[in-house]
């Protein structure tokens, strides 16, 4: 029993080890270029509907839980 534990130890020290040996190399030194900037997608637009979907969901999925549950005569 204690030469399997010992051989499992080794293979994991062997494993963790070479997870060093490749790890990615470090990023190269900022240009002082600046990036370009992002694509101007709007993120605010229809927020409300958004909402009241989300509020609607919520009511169906509450009202379909209860309508599952056993409620005592």
């Amino acid at each position: 029993m204690k030469i399997i534990a010992n051989k499992f130890l080794i293979i994991i020290v062997c494993l963790f080890g070479v997870l060093d040996a490749f790890s990615a190399p470090s990023p190269p030194m900022p240009t002082g270029k600046k990036p370009p900037p992002p694509p101007g997608l709007p993120i605010d637009e229809n927020l409300h509907i958004i909402f009241m979907i989300a509020i609607l969901f919520g009511i169906y999925t509450i009202y379909k839980h209860q309508l599952k549950t056993k409620t005592p005569i």
